[in-house]
């Protein structure tokens, strides 16, 4: 096979392809069995046609056409590994010529290359957030509406308390409100269903019946009822008071999580608060160093790596609007976008995450960084824990899911590198070693030399 390589651009090779005869015959058999059972040649049975008559009925360039759908992958594979060229990513194609022989273009994505700013001497630290009495008692008064109760009282309504009722509203002919023996929590600041609906029940007492109407302002967001009047009728069958336990040992022992105190709980409590504070802490220096590398690292990635990149975004995109259901079109249109700018938005979003992934990839190659079979299967343990019992553990038994799984175990173990490394100042754990090392030797040396 006869191939030309032009001069490597922006990290792609341009391959000039010419498919030798012996190839090309190859699949142009292997089309010619497979047209050849579904095409009728008058004379013979389905699939019984000598291929050159089969041939001269349908066409030679049909007979090309369909060879090229193997021909083509199998020609750019054997092309590369002729030039012995580290493809990365799939090459594009184009078919310049069919006869006498298929002729083809390829352009080939070379492995991106990435020069590593230096993390080591990064100027970052972790921004840990206080966690404060405030937050605690929060925490603890959660745990009290938790387990308040709805109590049955015998009295007149009141602010804050819940109402079963049915009520039933009119606007005009248009039935607006229709709600069953239903539970309703009143609220002063609360509009629903209407406004003035629970300034009106207020006094109501338990088997009482009341009407009335309510004028509902133009502004109103609710078309159905906005700038009418709605005539109301409520039935009121019952009056429940909240009813919230006392914060004291007995609230801590309730919740649950073994405290046996007030101030054991709120111990636990501000104990949760700090992990959580530390692990985010944690999380957000690892994303300013990632956004620092991006600074201050250069990069060379192929543009046919940065598009197909770019398809997946915009892909991901679409799948995220399509459960909301709401169509790119009308995305676009509600955002004031072009198809060209959010084609661009993709390109960069695609830019930025391929450069994270390198980074990473780099630094775990330079830092020696490896993924075994325990930590994979660690990981699955996690994931199917936090998945609960009906969790199905054949989906990550695939090797495309052990794949991805090994390579979020690197990302993770890569960036707490990093981190650990920045927050050293760049002492990693061998320099530290080294140094201690040293300094072991330095003092032995200063003994000899005192006891001489």
């Amino acid at each position: 096979m006869k191939v030309t390589q032009d001069e490597v651009v922006d990290r792609q090779a341009l391959l000039h392809v010419e498919i030798e005869d012996e190839r090309l015959e190859t699949h142009l058999q292997r089309a010619y069995q497979k047209l050849v059972q579904r095409t009728t040649i008058p004379g013979f049975r389905k699939g019984k046609a000598p291929r050159r008559l089969f041939e001269q009925m349908v066409g030679r360039s049909v007979l090309v056409e369909e060879a090229l759908e193997t021909l083509v992958p199998d020609a750019v594979a054997a092309a590369i590994e002729q030039e012995d060229i580290d493809s990365y990513g799939t090459p594009r194609v184009s078919v310049t010529e069919y006869e006498p022989i298929p002729k083809l273009d390829v352009t080939v994505p070379l492995r991106p290359t990435v020069n590593l700013g230096d993390y080591a001497g990064l100027d970052l630290e972790e921004e840990l957030e206080e966690v404060t009495d405030e937050q605690v008692d929060q925490a603890v008064e959660q745990a009290q509406l938790s387990l308040a109760t709805w109590d049955p009282v015998e009295r007149a309504l009141e602010s804050g308390d819940l109402a079963v009722l049915t009520a039933l509203g009119k606007a005009g002919d248009e039935e607006v409100l229709n709600g069953d023996n239903v539970e309703f929590i009143l609220s002063e600041d609360n509009e629903t269903p209407i406004p003035g609906f629970t300034d009106a029940i207020i006094g109501m007492e338990s088997g009482q019946t009341k009407e009335f109407t309510l004028d509902i302002a133009e502004d109103f967001p609710g078309e159905q009822v906005a700038g009418k009047t709605v005539e109301c009728k409520v039935e009121l069958f019952e009056v429940k008071s909240h009813n919230l336990p006392d914060i004291d040992d007995d609230l801590a022992r309730s919740v649950g999580q073994g405290y046996e105190s007030l101030d054991e709980m709120k111990t636990g409590l501000r104990t949760q608060f700090e992990e959580t504070a530390s692990t985010t802490a944690q999380r957000q220096l690892q994303e300013k160093i990632l956004d620092a590398l991006l600074e201050t690292s250069e990069f060379a990635i192929p543009p046919l790596i940065v598009e197909h990149e770019a398809e997946h975004v915009l892909n991901d995109q679409q799948q995220a609007l399509a459960r909301y259901q709401v169509s790119m079109q009308a995305y676009m249109e509600n955002a004031g976008k072009s198809g060209e700018e959010i084609l661009e938005e993709a390109r960069e979003s695609a830019s930025t995450r391929l450069k994270r992934t390198l980074l990473i990839e780099e630094v775990a190659k330079i830092e020696e960084i490896e993924v075994s079979d325990e930590d994979v299967e660690a990981e699955i343990e996690t994931l199917m824990a936090n998945a609960g019992p009906q969790a199905d553990r054949s989906q990550v038994e695939s090797d495309e899911a052990q794949a991805s799984i090994k390579s979020m175990v690197l990302r993770r173990k890569s960036v707490e590198k990093l981190a650990e490394i920045v927050q050293s100042k760049g002492a990693t754990p061998a320099k530290v070693a080294a140094i201690d090392a040293e300094d072991t030797a330095g003092d032995d040396d200063n003994k000899d030399e005192e006891s001489s």
